[in-house]
């Protein structure tokens, strides 16, 4: 089994925010919210996963299918931590206490660790759900995709600054 790395808290910024850049600028060619978020981390280098995992998120864009729903950014970035501090097998616990407990404990539980990272989207933005952070703009027009773009781009630079602070945290 791979021994985990310890990041320090100025290599875990530094990590954060290079893949927040990364993940926007896949935004200017063409990648959707969720793909930019994992790629941006993925191209730091660190993960045992190969490219092609890219393709589980490919549906999440414009909120889960372009459905408007859940953010696609948002999920990817639980993904991106899950990708760090997921269970790579859940049945390594003897027990169904220890499996629950691990999902669940208050310091070291996978399910905490994920929830910080919504609660500071939601903190951000007030919401999760695409169509409240990205429709409101007037798609109609010219300006209105631009501004709705600008405002994705700032979003999905956000989700893979927090989902990679929360991946690396220990």
């Amino acid at each position: 089994m791979e021994e985990k790395k310890i990041y320090t808290e100025e290599e875990i910024e530094q990590l954060a925010e290079k893949a927040s850049q990364n993940a926007m600028e896949h935004f200017k060619h063409g990648l959707n919210c969720g793909e930019c978020v994992l790629q941006g981390f993925l191209d730091l280098g660190i993960s045992e996963y190969p490219p092609e995992i890219i393709a589980l998120v490919s549906g999440m864009g414009g909120g889960m299918g372009f459905t408007k729903h859940t953010c696609g950014a948002v999920n990817a970035g639980m993904v991106v931590i899950g990708s760090k501090q997921g269970r790579k097998n859940p049945y390594a616990k003897e027990t169904f206490a220890e499996r629950v407990d691990e999902l669940h404990h208050d310091e070291t539980g996978i399910y905490p660790r994920h929830a910080v990272y919504v609660k500071n989207v939601i903190t951000e933005y007030g919401t999760i759900e695409c169509r409240d952070l990205c429709f409101p703009f007037d798609e109609s027009t010219k300006e209105g995709m631009k501004e709705r773009a600008r405002n994705c781009k700032k979003i999905i630079g956000f989700c893979a600054k927090e989902a990679t602070k929360a991946a690396l945290k220990k």
